[in-house]
């Protein structure tokens, strides 16, 4: 069992690693990958002024705590890029980083806002540009495509957790038809990037995941645990791989 997608409070989880690693130990996971977020652009994020060296030590930290333990654990990290899709990191940071994550926290968009008007279509059209450029560029998974959509620029408040769901899926239904998937699909198969299959959301839709399939794109199992109770969520995940022998990142 995998779970490619972890925080810890290095960013903004809730666990330390060392909690982490134990507590995937004791969910049978075999595999993990805790992926903090390293974004210097990302002012939302309490470490965006994290450095290379903070993410080394964070990493040689996990390494020598995790060496003797009955699970593989990898070092990486989730990031998000411009509009051109290209990551924004150092060659130090890439070079240290068994698995980079690019997701679309947030978009690079000059127009105008209304509160509450969900359906902007020039902020969606930047939005699946940006997220089919970043289907080209670097990294190894494309993050939660169609989950925890960056729709804060229009929230209104109140607004809760399942209310934002529900308004991502909206939005995924509106915008996201499968000209845009099979481009997509297009992309991430020529770069070799995996997309995630998200724990969190349970996103993508299941006629995506069916088509970007029958289109060749490889998947990555993550459950962008940020709290410990969907660590390792994946039900979901594998009853997909079962049903339409989808090809894992492993």
């Amino acid at each position: 069992m995998l779970d490619y997608h972890i925080h810890t409070i290095f960013s903004d989880g809730e666990v330390d690693y060392k909690t982490v690693i134990e507590l995937s130990i004791q969910k049978g996971l075999t595999k993990i990958a805790i992926t903090d977020h390293f974004d210097p652009f990302d002012k939302h994020q309490r470490n965006y002024m994290a450095t290379y060296s903070d993410l080394k030590s964070h990493f040689d930290e996990i390494k020598s705590y995790s060496n003797d333990k009955p699970i593989t654990v990898l070092c990486g990290l989730e990031t998000c890029t411009g509009l051109d899709g290209k990551l924004r990191l150092s060659n130090d940071v890439i070079e240290i980083s068994d698995i980079i994550i690019t997701s679309p926290h947030y978009i690079e968009y000059d127009g105008t806002f209304e509160q509450g008007n969900y359906f902007n279509d020039g902020y969606w059209n930047a939005y699946k540009q940006t997220v089919l450029n970043m289907a080209s560029g670097g990294g190894h998974i494309l993050g939660h495509p169609e989950g925890y959509l960056p729709i804060r620029p229009m929230e209104t408040a109140g607004t809760t957790y399942e209310s934002r769901q529900e308004i991502c899926r909206e939005i995924c239904d509106k915008y996201f038809d499968k000209d845009y998937v099979d481009e997509l699909s297009k992309r991430l198969v020529k770069s070799n990037k995996a997309c995630e299959l998200h724990g969190a959301t349970s996103t993508p839709r299941e006629w995506v995941v069916k088509q970007m399939a029958e289109n060749g794109v490889t998947f990555s199992v993550g459950s962008d645990a940020h709290a410990m109770n969907i660590l390792g969520k994946s039900t979901r995940a594998y009853e997909l791989v079962e049903k339409y022998s989808l090809n894992l990142l492993r």
